[in-house]
């Protein structure tokens, strides 16, 4: 890795935490602020009862949500240049979804942190389809506001 160059909460890291998300949660889409809190659970998992988080805990996280706003932005633009995220328009706004082609390359990623961002979104997307976003919501607001 070149000096100065770091992906530990960079766009590249968060654009796969949402291809990640996305691919697992396919063919449903979201809009940009269900991802950015989909972002902060991914990261903080276990704080919302799920395996263990992907980043360590650090002390007043209360700004965080709104501190990976443009992070979490230039992550969806540039998984969109790779063709691994699409954009689907209706009457309700704008929402994203994986394309076909986030499934292979999530497949070549061998890395335990990549391995844990997939098992992570996974257990995330189950937890979606039983219980709703609603009490995880009302979680993300204890932790971060």
């Amino acid at each position: 890795m070149m000096a100065g160059t770091h992906v530990f909460n960079s766009s590249l890291e968060a654009g796969v935490r949402a291809v990640s998300f996305l691919d697992s949660y396919y063919p449903k889409s979201l809009d940009f602020e269900l991802l950015m809190k989909i972002d902060y659970i991914l990261v903080n998992s276990a704080d919302f009862d799920g395996p263990e988080s992907l980043h360590p805990k650090t002390p007043n996280r209360k700004g965080e949500l709104s501190s990976r706003r443009e992070t979490v932005r230039a992550g969806i633009e540039l998984m969109k240049r790779f063709d691994l995220i699409e954009i689907d328009l209706t009457h309700d706004g704008v929402f994203y979804r994986a394309t076909e082609n986030a499934n292979p390359y999530l497949e070549l990623m061998r890395a335990n942190y990549s391995i844990a961002i997939r098992n992570t979104s996974e257990w995330l997307v189950s937890e979606l389809n039983e219980i709703g976003f609603e009490r995880l919501n009302i979680t993300l607001g204890k932790r971060v506001f």
